[in-house]
């Protein structure tokens, strides 16, 4: 787990879910656009303030920044599957089974 890279991640993913090129965010933000990609390469960290300017500038809470449990890597998220399957009754197995199923198909 790298936070700065975690975060640099998702605040990319939110930024081009909302259609705003880092130079926007940047203007919006108030930074040079460079201090953009520093953060989304993880190669820099935001401090508090300018965690607030993103997350007002996109819209959305301050907390969505740190939703990041989707980018684990894929064993990882093999593994938590595996783990809830497991643990699963037969109902809700075959809940996730349809599910998983209307997914790939």
């Amino acid at each position: 787990m790298n936070i700065k890279k975690d975060f640099g991640l998702r605040l990319k993913e939110l930024r081009s879910k909302k259609g705003i090129t880092q130079y926007q965010l940047a203007e919006l933000s108030g930074i040079d656009p460079k201090h953009i990609s520093h953060i989304e390469t993880g190669r820099s960290f935001p401090k508090a303030d300018l965690i607030e300017k993103f997350a007002i500038a996109l819209g959305i809470e301050y907390t969505e920044f740190f939703k990041t449990e989707h980018l684990q890597s894929r064993e990882i998220i093999i593994d938590k599957i595996n783990n809830i399957l497991e643990k699963s009754d037969d109902k809700n197995l075959q809940n996730i089974y349809k599910v998983i199923l209307s997914m790939v198909n």
